[in-house]
């Protein structure tokens, strides 16, 4: 079960990368478009860093037994 977690880790990482560094292909999937529509760019850039970060923190605590998943 711990692979979903590692997945997780990378998948946060991946997603506050193309946030910070504002990638084009990412911005353009549909929805990120629907999120760029109600904050604009930098808010929708905001939204998924803040999004990435709590994605990499949560399977960070998880793989190391700070938070017990059951």
């Amino acid at each position: 079960m711990s692979i979903l977690y590692y997945l997780m880790l990378v998948l946060g990482a991946l997603i506050f990368i193309a946030a910070v560094t504002n990638w084009d292909w990412y911005f353009k999937q549909r929805r990120a478009q629907t999120m760029i529509k109600l904050m604009g760019r930098n808010g929708a850039r905001i939204l998924y860093a803040v999004l990435g970060l709590l994605f990499v923190f949560f399977a960070w605590m998880v793989l190391n037994g700070r938070i017990d998943v059951g």
